[in-house]
């Protein structure tokens, strides 16, 4: 299995959500100020046209420019401005969802003898809070993807360009169109993160997904999920020694192998049971637990609710979002 097949194994364990949010055309000066999002939220803006100053986890001025996509995993709080001086350009405090979008364009702080500035996408990423921890965990606060002259970003550039032109003007089947296309941005930013040297700052998924060394090991377990994994299997396969595996995983992951596998497995677990089709006893089998009791208490402990109470909540959540 390659690093790309990981990637997709990794990312099928943890569903999002993607919203579209606004399409904002910004006069300058502008401000947009952005609160901590609920749990389980992460917001992001792509520049389509024009510049912006980012201020954001201790980090003032960040130029931004056309092509840049910036994320907040965390749904941390963050500025985003020309100089300083312009006033807030919209209300965030609303819930928006992206059936309504091609009805709530908006532009900010432009009057007819104001040439626009600054054109940005801003959208939402949502997780099941509890279930996306361990992967938003392995992201930093704030993650800055440029795709302007990067060949090998062509497919995220491709898509913002697309997203813009579905955005800009209503036109039949728009909504339809812009969530296909919104469902790919996530998994297309991640594959440009794992490219960029500071995914291997953030220790976690990513970071072993990152690693020469170590990302077999995280693609044996993605692989087989329900298999008792040995540190000496693990270290074999990284072709590494079981010490000097252990140090380098521990340190990369910020996370034991153990601990790994078992968010892993409890990871393919949710998962499962939230597709409806499989019994309790059959998903504790699948991931690695002869025990549908030790299985339960693992799964308690990891989500604090059992399973069956996981499953049903899984469900109201996917009937109130269908």
């Amino acid at each position: 299995m390659n690093s790309s097949d990981a990637l997709s194994r990794l990312l099928a364990l943890y569903p999002v959500r993607t919203v579209v949010d606004i399409h904002c055309h910004f006069g300058a000066p502008w401000r947009l100020e952005e609160q901590p999002a609920a749990a389980g939220v992460a917001r992001y803006h792509m520049i389509l046209s024009g510049t912006a100053l980012l201020d954001a986890a201790g980090q003032q001025g960040t130029a931004l420019q056309p092509g840049d996509i910036v994320f907040f995993p965390h749904g941390s709080a963050h500025t985003l401005h020309t100089d300083g001086r312009g006033k807030q350009a919209l209300p965030r405090d609303a819930p928006r969802h992206d059936e309504d979008f091609l009805s709530r364009k908006e532009t900010a702080n432009v009057d007819s003898g104001t040439k626009l500035h600054t054109d940005i996408l801003c959208g939402q990423f949502h997780f099941a809070a509890e279930t996306a921890s361990a992967l938003l965990r392995s992201l930093p606060p704030v993650m800055l993807v440029r795709t302007a002259g990067r060949a090998d970003f062509a497919g995220l550039g491709t898509l913002m360009s697309m997203l813009s032109v579905e955005t800009e003007t209503p036109r039949p089947g728009a909504h339809a169109v812009t969530t296909q296309l919104s469902s790919a941005l996530f998994a297309l930013l991640m594959r440009a993160w794992l490219d960029q040297e500071e995914a291997r700052k953030v220790p976690g998924l990513f970071a072993l997904l990152a690693s020469p060394r170590l990302q077999r090991a995280l693609q044996c377990m993605l692989s087989e999920p329900g298999r008792a994994w040995s540190l000496d299997e693990l270290a074999d396969a990284c072709h590494l020694s079981r010490t000097t595996f252990a140090r380098l995983f521990r340190a990369t992951a910020g996370a034991t192998p153990g601990e790994v596998l078992t968010r892993t497995r409890m990871a393919q677990a949710g998962y499962l049971l939230a597709d409806r089709q499989h019994s309790v006893a059959d998903v504790a089998e699948a991931v690695g637990y002869q025990s549908e009791a030790s299985f339960n208490r693992v799964f308690k402990r990891h989500f604090h609710i059992g399973p069956g109470q996981y499953r049903r909540e899984a469900r109201e959540a996917a009937d109130a979002t269908a």
